[in-house]
Order: structure tokens, then C-alpha cells, then sequence
């Protein structure tokens, strides 16, 4: 900002500011949570980041029309269990066993189970077992997902996959 603006902004000025935001937002961002909470369901999902050298995490947790960022030194499961206390809705996060203990219906991400499988599948590249499940359980779900591109999530459309489903297994 201060090359292309020529602000001279010093970067304590800066650091003052991001902390003074982060104050006059966190009212706001507990309101968003506290909405979330009260809703159907919940994306969770935390990554690693590296901060001027020093490993911590962000915890995202989403909704259709809401997003919240925490970050945390820890990747310690109570972390997401405090701050999604009470949330009775269907939480859908990966396979990090953190989550597997919430009191609610969950779901798996089905992005990180298909990037878990493709990299199953680069591991075993030569098991043609392996290739069979992976190509087949990816044919299913490309199906799925044109269906419900065309059709929506109704319970009617998505019926006539039962028997994809029951072959696959």
C-alpha cells in the first residue's frame, strides 16, 4: 500500500490498526457465529499457516450465506468444540478426528474424500484394485452431481441413484 499509494504508513501504524479492526469486528464476528450456530449446518475445515516463522492454524467454519476465521497456536480439537457449542445442525468437515466427537449429525467433505482417494491412487498406481474403487466411486459422484446440477438436492431426483449405489458397494 505504501509503494503504490505513497501513504507512509509505518508498519507499527499498521499493526495499530489491524488490532483496533480486530476490536471494533468482534462483535460482529460472534454475532456471525452465534447465527451460525443457530442454523442447519456448518462447513468446518482449519489449515496449517506459517507466521513470521511460527507454525499455527486458521479455523474456518461456513455456511451458505456466512464464513468465520479464527486462528489458534493449537490445532487442539476443543478449539472448534468451544466455539460451536450448542450447534445441533449437520456439520460437515473432513476426516480429522476432532470433529468426530461433536453431539450432531456429520457429514464428510466430499472434496477431501476424493482428494483422499486420489492420492490413495497415486500411492497404489499399479493396484488395479485400487484404480477399480477410486474410477468407480468417481463415476458415481460425477452422476450424483449432474443430477443434482440439473435437478437440485430433492429426495425424487436423487432416488433413481440407489442402484448405482448399491452396485458400487
Amino acid at each position: 500500500m505504501n509503494t503504490m499509494f505513497r501513504l507512509g504508513i509505518s508498519d507499527r501504524q499498521v499493526y495499530r490498526l489491524k488490532v483496533s479492526a480486530a476490536k471494533v469486528f468482534e462483535e460482529t464476528r460472534q454475532s456471525i457465529l452465534l447465527h451460525m450456530i443457530k442454523g442447519p449446518l456448518i462447513h468446518a475445515d482449519e489449515t496449517r499457516i506459517n507466521l513470521y516463522g511460527k507454525a499455527a492454524y486458521v479455523w474456518v467454519f461456513a455456511t451458505f450465506r456466512e464464513v468465520a476465521f479464527f486462528y489458534a497456536e493449537t490445532r487442539e480439537g476443543e478449539i472448534p468444540q468451544k466455539l460451536l457449542r450448542g450447534f445441533n445442525g449437520v456439520l460437515v468437515s473432513d476426516f480429522y478426528a476432532a470433529y468426530d466427537s461433536f453431539p450432531c449429525p456429520q457429514q464428510k467433505c466430499l472434496i477431501h474424500l476424493m482428494r483422499d482417494l486420489n492420492d490413495t491412487l497415486l500411492e497404489y498406481a499399479y493396484d488395479e484394485e485400487v484404480k477399480g474403487i477410486v474410477t468407480s466411486f468417481a463415476e458415481l459422484l460425477k452422476n450424483v452431481v449432474q443430477t443434482i446440477d440439473r435437478r437440485g438436492l430433492k429426495r425424487h431426483f436423487l432416488r433413481k441413484h440407489i442402484v448405482e449405489v448399491e452396485r458400487f458397494y
